[in-house]
């Protein structure tokens, strides 16, 4: 069985996201318990039993799960083992960052010693990095080979959950997945109205490229600029009447007339990171 964005109709992804990023960034949810909430639900997406998020030493060569879901026998939270002896030193070398096995004894891993440590016959894992230093993995899998190959669409949202939760790490001070309750983003409360809205103004492929645009270090944006990248017919009657004005509303965006641009706005930092993760998700498959 594949994930559920790799057989339904692109109208359709929309409320698989919405749905995972009320998880994701639900203000009144520690982190820890979002990120059990994740794994709890894409296990079952992805057709395999197991998750975990850890922290790899690379002085030492070991890595140790920090959390973990599934009852396996050694995939087991605050476990240490050495890395020669896990799949994600495969993952964790890899140009990319992100390895996916299918069947493991068909592709070869049967004398490895991550196989006969684990015997995990399917594997999905992307590196999670902070400050541009690896931190670890986040990874799904189970004992049993998947029925199905894994997709690169399914590889693509495994690298969009291990950007999350570099965000998560990059936020605060405080490790992310120590007892603590965090319930703001950036000094902010971010209330289930204001992903209703974030939802409401991304469900706009058109509000979406704007948005796009000012990501990174970009000061501001023309609308000649905007023009040219939405080439759709009557573009600077919709902008002007339809979406500038709604991101202005919202204050995603600083819209100034006289100047035609557009800058970030007061709470253009509440919906970047899910505009960050749009853009990285439409860079692998463009719609």
């Amino acid at each position: 069985m594949t994930h559920r964005i790799c057989t339904s109709e692109a109208d359709g992804e929309l409320p698989y996201f919405q749905r995972l990023w009320r998880t994701l960034f639900a203000s009144n949810i520690e982190p820890r318990t979002r990120l059990e909430q994740l794994f709890e639900h894409e296990t079952a997406e992805f057709d395999l039993n197991y998750a975990f998020l850890s922290h790899i030493d690379l002085e030492h060569e070991t890595e140790r799960f920090e959390i973990v879901h599934g009852s396996h026998e050694i995939l087991k939270p605050s476990t240490t083992v050495p890395l020669s002896k896990t799949y994600c030193r495969k993952t964790i070398a890899d140009p990319e960052g992100t390895v996916a096995v299918s069947d493991a004894l068909a592709e070869g891993w049967k004398d490895d010693p991550a196989y006969d440590s684990f015997e995990l016959g399917s594997y999905l894992g992307t590196t999670v990095s902070v400050d541009d230093e690896l931190y670890g993995t986040v990874c799904f899998a189970d004992t049993a080979a998947r029925d199905e190959p894994i997709r690169d669409k399914e590889k693509a949202l495994v690298e969009m959950h291990g950007q999350w939760v570099e965000y998560m790490l990059a936020l605060w001070d405080e490790h992310l997945m120590r007892e603590t309750r965090f319930d703001t983003i950036e000094g902010r409360a971010v209330p289930s109205e204001a992903i209703d809205s974030m939802m409401d103004v991304l469900k706009s492929r058109t509000r979406r490229v704007i948005l796009m645009t000012l990501l990174g270090d970009t000061t501001e944006t023309s609308i000649d600029t905007l023009e040219r990248q939405i080439n759709d017919e009557n573009t600077r009657i919709r902008l002007y009447h339809l979406y500038l004005p709604k991101l202005a509303n919202t204050g995603y965006i600083e819209w100034d007339y006289d100047a035609d641009t557009i800058s970030k706005g007061p709470k253009f930092s509440e919906v970047e990171p899910l505009v960050q993760l749009l853009k990285e998700y439409n860079t692998a498959f463009p719609e």
